[in-house]
């Protein structure tokens, strides 16, 4: 690799430990910050926006995006509560993303601050919930009473506080010294990550044994703990996923990850191990070209084989072969659960991870805030985009039940199957990388697909889909049984065949698809998979076993017969 100083990490030195100017620039009237800046910005968990939707209709309308990180999607009431109030500093609601972290949109520069300060105060952060470090670590969030699980989410905590960058830079900025977040008080130096952080981001993600909720192959690193009767004897180590894709860059993809290695249960170990995985993205990641920089790219270069022995040379040991895994779902528990004799949770769908009152029929911000504000319940967010209210008594549940019912928020049963699981990124109008609509489109088109299946008598059928407004993949759409991918101005790409545990990615099954030709195209597949399955077989398992030429070909027979 090039030992030149690539402009990237030149810029990451130059911003002193993610100081750079953003002190002196909040002093300023200015509604926005220079160029140079909004890259230190990402590593505060800040990305600077403007409305796309307004460009062409006068000034740009700077505000910033702030996505807070919270680990394994665990907050309190309280945080609950100043995260919905918090809200009201940008265009009012919240967003659940698909690393279980909050996002706010449209928030001014001249309030960040005090958004951030606010945050601290309930000690909630965006550090690091963006950037080239590792970033939120996700975990299956849901309280499920199981013999087969044990209490992970002190080690999910422990990993993401002991991976966090250490400079001092964002309590300087943000809160001035005020450390109501502990941190490790060493302002210059980063013992884990260097001078220059890491090539790229980093994404961590635990799930339970069976249980793929949280789309573990699709990180960086996946940890799969193993349990028995309650109790962790030790963890099964992937590493290598990454869904991102650039557009007009062949060399880049999504890719799962690969099982490298079982570990014991101590923490310390964890973090050892996990620790070297993330030095060897920064040792070995490609500097010199951001779209090939990932750690699944090392992976792709040297083998499983020899990732394990650079690993094995970093730890000092020689590590256990991994355990084999297998899987029985990866959907979210909607709906009610029990969480232990006496107590309940619920799994209430939020679509697209929006959170907010959409008409007076839909109140879906003022309905939750109400249950916490009423009861004190804890409330999990999920990667799947939906969020759990935990710890409810038998006794309160079918008031809770009457509440979210008064303020329109649906019974995850009463949903169509598409859309009851379906995700989206945001894309237009904020986000700087879309291509095209996402977020905004997807009832549309989850309701056009719906349509075709109920016609194809498959109105029952779980289909997991994902759209995208890019082929960067945040909603993890190659993963999911019906893939839609932005690829230029309301045009898509069409991916068929993924598992529906997250084990395998779909291939493309149609390019340049015009948004309204979406589920048109697809119905000739649900009429083959209708006509052809196996009993019990899953939509994605169907299209991989029979082959994307082979829908191809009864998808341009049926077109031809019309």
């Amino acid at each position: 690799m090039d030992n030149a100083l690539a402009p990237a990490d030149k810029a990451k030195i130059e911003a002193r430990y993610l100081r750079g100017t953003l002190a002196e620039e909040l002093e300023n009237d200015l509604a926005e910050f220079a160029k140079p800046s909004t890259a230190v910005l990402k590593f505060h968990g800040i990305y600077q926006q403007d409305d796309r939707d307004l460009r062409k209709s006068g000034p740009k309308q700077i505000s910033a995006m702030v996505r807070v990180g919270i680990p394994g999607g665990v907050v309190t009431a309280d945080q609950y509560l100043t995260l919905d109030r918090l809200s009201d500093l940008g265009e009012g609601t919240l967003r659940i993303t698909t690393r279980q972290a909050i996002q706010y949109h449209h928030v001014p520069k001249a309030r960040l601050r005090e958004l951030m300060r606010n945050l601290n105060e309930k000690y909630l952060t965006s550090l690091a919930a963006c950037g080239d470090v590792v970033r939120n670590v996700v975990c299956c969030p849901a309280p499920i009473l199981s013999a087969d699980r044990a209490e992970i989410m002190p080690y999910v905590l422990f990993l993401s506080r002991s991976l966090k960058p250490k400079t001092n830079a964002y309590y300087e900025v943000w809160i001035e010294g005020e450390h109501a977040v502990t941190v490790e008080d060493s302002a210059d130096v980063e013992p884990l990550y260097g001078a220059t952080y890491l090539p790229r981001k980093f994404k961590v993600a635990f799930t339970f044994p069976g249980d793929n909720t949280t789309d573990v192959y699709a990180n960086d690193v996946g940890i799969v703990p193993r349990c028995s009767l309650g109790k962790l004897i030790g963890f099964t180590i992937l590493a290598g996923g990454g869904m991102g894709q650039s557009a007009g860059v062949k060399a880049s993809h999504p890719r799962l990850a690969d099982p490298v290695c079982d570990i014991g249960a101590d923490q310390d170990e964890l973090l050892e191990v996990v620790s070297a995985i993330v030095t060897i993205h920064r040792d070995f990641g490609n500097r010199t070209n951001r779209k090939l920089a990932r750690l699944k790219y090392v992976m792709d270069d040297w083998g499983v084989a020899k990732f394990k022995q650079e690993l094995e040379s970093r730890v000092g040991r020689p590590l256990r072969a991994p355990s084999q895994l297998s899987w029985t779902r990866a959907l979210d528990y909607l709906g009610w659960h029990r969480q232990s004799d006496d107590q309940w949770f619920v799994g209430v769908r939020v679509v697209a991870g929006r959170i907010k009152d959409y008409d007076s029929e839909r109140r879906i911000r003022t309905g939750l805030r109400a249950i916490v504000e009423k009861f004190g319940y804890d409330v999990r967010f999920t990667a799947q985009q939906n969020l759990y209210i935990v710890g409810i008594p038998d006794h309160e549940r079918r008031e809770v039940t009457r509440i979210l019912r008064e303020h329109g928020i649906a019974d995850p049963e009463s949903l169509p199957p598409v859309l009851r699981h379906a995700l989206a990124c945001p894309a237009l109008p904020t986000c700087g990388l879309a291509i095209t609509e996402s977020e905004r489109i997807m009832p549309e088109v989850v309701a056009e697909i719906q349509r075709h299946l109920d016609e194809a008598g498959l109105a029952c059928q779980d289909v997991q889909l994902r759209t995208s407004g890019c082929p960067n993949g945040c909603s993890r759409p190659y993963t999911a049984e019906i893939g839609i991918v932005g690829a230029s101005l309301n045009m898509y790409t069409l991916y068929l065949g993924a598992s529906p545990f997250g084990t395998r990615m779909g291939s493309v099954f149609a390019t340049n698809v015009k948004r309204h030709d979406v589920a048109p195209l697809l119905r000739p597949a649900f009429d083959y998979y209708k006509a052809n399955r196996l009993s019990d077989e899953a939509f994605g398992d169907f299209c991989h076993r029979v082959g994307i030429k082979a829908l191809q070909e009864a998808s341009a027979l049926q077109s031809s017969a019309q």
